[in-house]
């Protein structure tokens, strides 16, 4: 028995529907579903999920990895259809397919299908906008590794359940943690980079709450030599939270919105941490924030050279 109780994983369910005729061909994910949600092979043969709904979602997005299409059933339902489009990610795809199935035996009486499938793909815009290998790019790679080495020291502090949940940068928040001793910016740079880079206004705006930047500098080192390459720093955080369920799934559900799946590709490269700079975002902090802007600006992106940073460095950690 999987997590997600007698529902069976999504990919066993296209394997039973292969080879069906007349396409495209569909079953429901389960007869004890809250939703009206079905495992489907459209009509090329592609993977996908459908989903009937009484009322319309409104406008469908565009993706260059799924096919969204929307149809109004004779019946007078809405039928909501994702088939994905590049067969790399279909991993990905189908762990998107099942956290949008496990999530949804959670919804309330009411919930349309159509617009809760929607909703929770609109959070895998990052899978979404992968390139043709489905790969993470060199500069996302050591960003994830960044915030998971911070992720393992807050595990370390507070505990699965509060690091876990307080773990935002694959939410696209404007900081990468909330955690109970404030808000934490990673910043993951090569050993030797001079500066910065600060995504938004709001990254480093904040008024009520404490702000630490956590700047990890990395070196690239040969295996075995006392690094970590993506891969088995995931491995290392699997077995952090292998006792908590709650917190285990979470990650994994997070892993999967930063665009992280389980790939050879990502145990090739490994980085040492040579050292992780803690700086704080306190008073007088050279930061750009909208209240002090003209209103006509809607958002910006600069860089902090760190030696100028040197006086807001704090000792300790989170």
């Amino acid at each position: 028995m999987n997590r997600m109780g007698m529902i069976p994983m999504i990919e066993s369910q296209w394997a039973e529907l292969a080879g069906a005729f007349p396409l495209p061909v569909h079953r429901r994910v389960s007869p004890h579903h809250p939703l009206d949600l079905f495992a489907q092979l459209d009509g090329q043969e592609r993977v996908g999920l459908l989903a009937i709904s009484d009322e319309s979602p409104g406008t469908v997005p565009t993706y260059a990895a799924v096919d969204v299409s929307l149809g109004l059933r004779a019946d007078g339902k809405w039928a909501t259809s994702l088939s994905l489009k590049q067969p790399i990610l279909r991993p990905m795809f189908a762990a998107m397919c099942d956290e949008i199935v496990q999530q949804g035996m959670k919804t309330a009486a009411g919930t349309q299908a159509g617009s809760f499938v929607l909703q929770l793909l609109a959070r895998w815009q990052r899978l979404l906008a992968l390139g043709p290998d489905g790969l993470l790019s060199g500069e996302e790679r050591l960003g994830l590794l960044g915030e998971l080495t911070i992720l393992t020291r807050a595990i370390d502090r507070f505990g699965p359940e509060q690091a876990v949940a307080g773990w935002r940068g694959p939410l696209d928040a404007p900081q990468d943690f909330l955690l109970p001793s404030g808000f934490v910016e990673v910043k993951a740079i090569r050993a030797g980079t001079a500066e910065i880079g600060i995504s938004s206004l709001e990254q480093l705006d904040i008024s009520s709450d404490a702000l630490t930047l956590a700047v990890c500098e990395f070196a690239p080192c040969a295996k075995g030599t006392g690094g970590h390459s993506l891969s088995s720093l995931v491995s290392v955080i699997r077995t952090q939270v292998v006792d908590a369920i709650q917190p285990s799934d979470s990650f994994e559900g997070l892993l999967r919105q930063a665009g992280f799946t389980d790939r050879a590709e990502y145990a090739e490269e490994e980085f040492r941490l040579v050292r992780t700079r803690w700086i704080s975002v306190a008073e007088g902090f050279p930061c750009l924030k909208r209240s002090q802007l003209p209103q006509p600006i809607s958002d910006g992106k600069y860089s902090l050279l760190l030696d100028s940073l040197e006086p807001f460095e704090i000792a300790g950690e989170l």
